[in-house]
């Protein structure tokens, strides 16, 4: 869908590069926390990275914290790529949040793609630095945008596969499925259920779900 962006709102740009800066700052703490967690236990399953023993758990969630990561960079950066000339709101928060990007410019995971995002932040830079600063506000900045999306040289940007998202299911989906549909029926029919002929889930709302498949 990203490749289909049109004029996306301001609000929606905003909230798109909030993500991305949200995650960011979790990164970071994260990496801290490697970095300085006290000595592991011998019988904790460590591995080394970057130097620093480290728990494989928070190795693992700062894995899973990077993908998320590179996907919403891959999100905005197919958007500039297919979409640039109609999205000048979210160039102008770009421009906005250009500092977000720092700590990824030379981070392994990210730098090809932040070499792309950059290129949009400096050329759109240029074109507002040539204009009189004190007579820029948010529709003057917009304009300056519009105009320069005309000369945009589109080989500029490198090229990266189409984005496509596939959703895995579940090897036995109906482990869960089966006995989770059966409880919205027990808990919402205006009908008596015999809690003692339950097999497949907690009769009781309050106590936690215990699946048992018959």
């Amino acid at each position: 869908m990203s490749a289909q962006f049109t004029s996306l709102h301001p609000y929606v740009s905003q909230r798109l590069l909030s993500l991305f800066e949200t995650l960011a700052k979790k990164h970071a703490r994260l990496e801290i926390k490697i970095r300085t967690q006290p000595s592991i236990p011998s019988d904790s399953t460590t591995i080394t990275i970057n130097g620093t023993t480290a728990n494989t758990d928070l190795i693992q969630d700062l894995t899973i914290l990077e993908e998320v990561l590179r996907m919403v960079l891959e999100i905005i950066n197919s958007c500039l790529t297919h979409r640039l000339a109609h999205n000048p709101n979210l160039i102008y928060t770009l421009l906005y949040k250009k500092d977000i990007f720092q700590p990824f410019r030379t981070h392994s995971a990210f730098q090809d793609i932040v070499q792309n995002i950059d290129s949009v932040i400096n050329f759109f830079s240029y074109k507002l630095e040539q204009k009189d600063q004190s007579q820029l506000g948010v529709s003057q900045v917009l304009t300056t945008i519009q105009q320069g999306t005309s000369e945009w040289p589109h080989d500029r940007l490198r090229k990266f596969p189409e984005l496509k998202f596939k959703y895995v299911e579940e090897e036995q989906p109906e482990e869960f499925f089966i006995p989770y549909v059966w409880s919205v029926v027990c808990h919402s029919a205006l009908l008596h259920w015999n809690a003692e002929n339950i097999k497949l889930f907690s009769p009781h709302s309050g106590e936690q779900t215990t699946i048992i498949v018959c």
